[in-house]
């Protein structure tokens, strides 16, 4: 009966917070459906992309304002004529009105014509570069359709081309001649390559704290060399990336209308670089919780950053001290070195830990990264309620981990594009009573795609393996793999997916999949409604996956955009609860479940 009241309570407050209801709206018309005849080129789904005004859907309706459907008109005329459609118009629309419910219907109807296609491609004016190379860098070709964005494009290729060659002046400028007749067009570029520049010096303003050479050699440019345009932008997201600076502008600078040379201006703004941070919050497993940190940015103006922190929770309590160096003996390596002490209450038993944990990562391209990682813990068993183990035990633990990711998400807090993709592979010894040598790989993809503008699919998977070598017979119960919780599958209880011992307790496994699957939707401003499906289990043998099938949990949250961060409110339910399981579990959070 519980259960059901949080899930009516969730349905409630997504009722409330729906739009709608607000003084302001209440004389508008609600827009029922919207629909295009004519169109074959683009699917209504597509037109309907291009306008501002919508056709309401379930929990959010849509208002008719002319002054914005009249501009949506315009928009789609517009649309077609810069995909080459030039005699493209809106002919006509209607609306069909039911004044007592205040709701309308809209039909528009499109005259598309026919489409103008590319005659002919010339480029003139050029010199330093030859036609074959600039018609492959256009990208236009005769016989396609002509598009004014591409059209665009292959005019800031140009451009760029120019700029990274030193030809910083340089002009570019389309010409398209249009036969309406015919529905053929001719397309010049006229190309004024002006002069050439190469770098004299570089200049950094605004250091106070950091030092000259840590901004050198951060920089992908050298004096002597010819400017190069996208170095500088290279270079300035290289900066930025070091979190050090409010703001960063690398411009070439003219030395006098005669030179052909120029000087790089660097224009920094630092960060104040010591902050102490602290955060209170409340979880369906932590409870109350409140988290400090204090962190120092940039030691002694060479980008070392060192920190100090700790947590305090219901289940927990951590203490941790780092120092970073982003350039390990004057290459390019990123070192973090963490020590850090542990306390946490696990279903089963409770672990201290206490350790030290040294990383060396390289980036690769953009959003590729590589590193290698060396752990050494003494753990600490107590309260132990798994059967067949002593009440307190200890152990060592010493392990090399080799991970790579893929990481292009355009926010890791809050995403909604993008995709990571991570493979650990681990090699580790547990000293206990004897020694067990066990390896792990753990390979973990996020994807994130805009279905519509308020819409968002998000789909995590996680898949794991433990490896006994040699007569090694046992891995600690805290590298073990665990199912079931907040950030996993949300119909069930924490960690009590997987092998349980006569108790109920959970005792891990050595093999593990699980995969979470969102719709989330943006209800109104920073309330968000999420739709879910979790599956998944954890497996002590191979052969166990035949005995216990994947487990499934969907459901329904609630999601709150604050400064803070993001409020998670999740119901998943149990579809198939086994004995002594509930029918489903209501879990608060922090942050998106994945």
């Amino acid at each position: 009966m519980k259960k059901r009241n949080s899930v009516i309570l969730l349905i409630i407050i997504l009722l409330i917070m729906t739009p709608g209801l607000s003084a302001n709206k209440k004389n508008a018309f609600t827009i029922t459906s919207i629909t295009f005849e004519g169109n074959s080129v683009y699917r209504s789904r597509t037109l309907q992309e291009v306008m501002v005004t919508r056709a309401s859907k379930f929990l959010s309706p849509a208002y008719y304002y002319p002054e914005v459907f009249i501009e949506d008109l315009k928009n789609l005329a517009l649309f077609y004529q810069q995909n080459g459609y030039l005699q493209a118009k809106v002919s006509d629309y209607s609306f069909d009105r039911n004044e007592e419910k205040k709701q309308l219907s809209i039909s528009i109807q499109i005259f598309e014509g026919e489409p103008t296609l590319i005659e002919g491609i010339s480029v003139f004016g050029n010199s330093v570069f030859p036609d074959s190379t600039l018609m492959k860098k256009i990208g236009l070709y005769k016989g396609y359709q002509l598009q004014q964005k591409k059209v665009q494009d292959a005019t800031y290729t140009l451009l760029t081309l120019y700029a990274n060659a030193g030809f910083l002046d340089a002009e570019v400028v389309p010409g398209i001649k249009i036969n309406d007749e015919l529905h053929r067009a001719l397309i010049d570029f006229r190309i004024t390559e002006n002069e050439q520049f190469s770098i004299r010096n570089i200049i950094i303003r605004g250091l106070e704290i950091t030092k000259k050479k840590i901004i050198m050699r951060d920089l992908t440019f050298k004096s002597g060399e010819i400017v190069n345009y996208s170095k500088l932008l290279a270079s300035q997201r290289e900066l930025y990336l070091t979190g050090m600076f409010e703001s960063i502008f690398i411009r070439p600078v003219t030395i006098d209308s005669l030179s052909s040379e120029k000087d790089i201006l660097i224009e920094i703004k630092e960060k104040v670089p010591g902050e102490f941070n602290i955060g209170v919050g409340y979880g369906s497993l932590d409870k109350a919780r409140i988290f400090a940190e204090l962190l120092y940015s940039d030691l002694w103006g060479t980008a070392q950053k060192i920190s100090l922190s700790g947590k305090l929770s219901y289940i927990t309590r951590k203490i941790e001290a780092s120092y970073t160096e982003p350039w390990t003996f004057g290459i390019k390596l990123n070192t973090d070195v963490n020590i850090f002490a542990t306390y946490n209450e696990e279903p089963g038993y409770d672990v201290s830990e206490y350790g030290g944990k040294v990383i060396v990562g390289k980036s690769f391209a953009t959003h590729s990264s590589l590193s290698l990682a060396y752990r050494y813990e003494k753990v600490h068993f107590s309260h132990v309620k798994v059967q067949e183990l002593p009440d307190k035990y200890s152990s060592n633990l010493n392990s090399l981990t080799l991970s790579a990711i893929h990481d292009n998400r355009d926010n890791i807090f809050n995403t909604t594009s993008g995709h990571v993709l991570s493979l650990d592979s681990e090699i580790a010894t547990s000293y206990e009573k004897t020694t067990n040598i066990f390896g792990r790989l753990v390979l973990h993809g996020k994807y994130y795609a805009p279905i519509t503008h308020t819409t968002i699919i998000a789909i995590s998977l996680e898949a794991g393996a433990l490896t006994l070598f040699g007569n090694s017979t046992n891995v600690p119960l805290n590298e073990r793999f665990y199912a079931g919780g907040p950030h996993s599958l949300r119909g069930f209880n924490y960690r009590k997916v997987g092998p349980l011992d006569n108790k109920g307790l959970p005792i891990g496994g050595r093999y593990k999949l699980v995969n979470n699957i969102e719709i989330r939707q943006t209800i109104y401003k920073a309330l968000g409604g999420v739709i879910f499906f979790d599956f998944g289990n954890v497996w002590n043998y191979m052969k166990d996956i035949k005995k216990e099938p994947m487990r499934s949990s969907p459901g329904i949250g609630l999601r709150f955009d604050t400064p803070l961060g993001v409020v998670r409110c999740d119901y998943g339910f149990n579809w198939f609860p086994k004995s002594g399981e509930s029918s489903g579990k209501l879990y608060f959070s922090l942050g998106q479940a994945f």
